[in-house]
């Protein structure tokens, strides 16, 4: 499972500075973000959407109350034993 938070990219910080090792995964499209070091993915860029999406095993900080899960994506395959996540996103958009 993938657990994303969206940023502002002016409110990004990379420890040390050290920025993910970027991708084009559709060409003008989207990027993604990946560890130099390690390969484990870290970030997402797509082109219609302004927020950087960010992992959030990947942030120092995962306690804020802001970090409840809004959506699910692929709910019809997701696994039995895990509870799904209450489509609030969805039904807050008018």
């Amino acid at each position: 499972m993938m657990w994303w938070a969206g940023f502002a990219p002016e409110d990004v910080s990379w420890t040390n500075g050290i920025e993910p090792t970027w991708f084009e995964t559709f060409e003008g499209e989207a990027q993604r973000g990946f560890c130099p070091n390690c390969g484990s993915r870290l970030a997402a860029i797509d082109s219609d959407i302004p927020e950087i999406g960010i992992v959030v095993p990947a942030l120092d900080d995962t306690t804020g109350d802001d970090l409840v899960p809004v959506n699910q994506s692929f709910r019809d395959s997701s696994v039995r034993w895990l509870p799904q996540v209450p489509d609030i996103q969805s039904s807050s958009v008018s």
